[in-house]
């Protein structure tokens, strides 16, 4: 970490501001919270909209070579063993996932004969189930493990493989407009080259009143514990997204935001946010209310988050690890109880 973690930014002089280009926002005013690593690039700060991002960004080649050769976190990855995806468990969480998801689907649309974006739809479950609700469903899919699953497993027809490194442009085969995109089976925004240009395609594609549907991870609130430093994701991550962030970004690309709030009912590394947004249709405003974010968007309340997550880290790292130990005893006695 960088010495951000001891400045306080109620007196900050142009001193401490370096170089970058934000995303979000395009200032190039930033504040680095991390220095780079082996387990993480340069990450800055925003100073005006407090977006954090890796700066100086991965070039394209290079992201695509990291994933072709290094990133094991997902069952498709080519670096993970195997010809296919054999870990039942991975199976079975991307069921869990699709379950959730559909059933924040159903709350705005009557998904039958309507046309779905699925970007990011990983072995097709979600996009399985909303085909059996009678939607076309059109899918993108960076790694071929998964896209071979969706097809054999599934019976998805419509999947497009497309790399995370270009995403933001989009450049897909299928034709809008569509009537929801989905992108709750796996996060997307932080991986990608630009947020906003991925953003800004979908508000395009969209029919008017068409919803996008959204699951990040928010950097400021971590459920497990792995490593002692919330960045520490490799060059995976080009953004560092909150709830706050997410939501300015819908907004930045023209979207009227319904919901985006941290989801208790999914976790993995981090707590999720889960994020329900709408293009305005002039013709046929919904009834549903558009969500009034409030947030600390004060660089002082993110670097106070940042400096608490660093100094308590070994705390909940032992308290993680005495939960996991308390599960594996508990599910022994239960094996030995029904044995008997």
């Amino acid at each position: 970490m960088s010495n951000f973690l001891d400045q306080s930014f109620q007196a900050m002089d142009q001193d401490r501001v370096v170089k970058g280009n934000c995303d979000l926002c395009r200032s190039t005013e930033a504040c680095v919270v991390a220095e780079p690593s082996d387990l993480n690039c340069r990450i800055v700060i925003c100073i005006h909209c407090q977006l954090m991002y890796a700066f100086p960004q991965i070039e394209q080649e290079d992201l695509d070579r990291f994933y072709e050769r290094s990133f094991a976190n997902d069952p498709g990855s080519r670096s993970r063993p195997g010809e296919g995806i054999e870990d039942e468990d991975d199976i079975q969480k991307q069921d869990a996932v699709a379950e959730w998801g559909l059933d924040i689907i159903n709350r705005f649309i009557q998904v039958k004969d309507k046309r779905i974006l699925d970007l990011r739809c990983q072995t097709g479950a979600l996009s399985a189930r909303l085909r059996a609700g009678g939607a076309k469903v059109f899918c993108v899919e960076p790694f071929e493990k998964n896209r071979l699953h969706a097809s054999k497993r599934r019976g998805l027809s419509e999947i497009f493989p497309l790399p995370f490194s270009r995403f933001s442009q989009l450049p897909i085969p299928f034709q809008g407009p569509f009537d929801a995109v989905n992108v709750l089976t796996h996060h997307v925004l932080a991986h990608v080259l630009s947020p906003r240009i991925l953003l800004e395609k979908i508000f395009r594609i969209l029919t008017p009143g068409g919803y996008l549907f959204l699951d990040e991870k928010d950097v400021l609130k971590p459920a497990r514990y792995k490593t002692g430093s919330v960045f520490q994701s490799g060059p995976v991550h080009q953004y560092h997204l909150t709830a706050q962030t997410t939501a300015q970004y819908l907004k930045a690309a023209g979207f009227v935001l319904i919901e985006c709030t941290i989801d208790k009912g999914r976790t993995s590394d981090f707590h999720h946010i889960r994020a329900v947004a709408q293009k305005p249709d002039p013709q046929n405003l919904s009834g549903v209310p558009p969500q009034t974010i409030r947030y600390d968007s004060s660089l002082e309340g993110i670097r106070r988050r940042l400096w608490w997550l660093k100094q308590t880290w070994t705390l909940r790292q032992i308290s993680f690890l005495g939960k996991r130990k308390t599960h594996k005893l508990l599910r022994r006695i239960r094996r030995r109880i029904a044995s008997t």
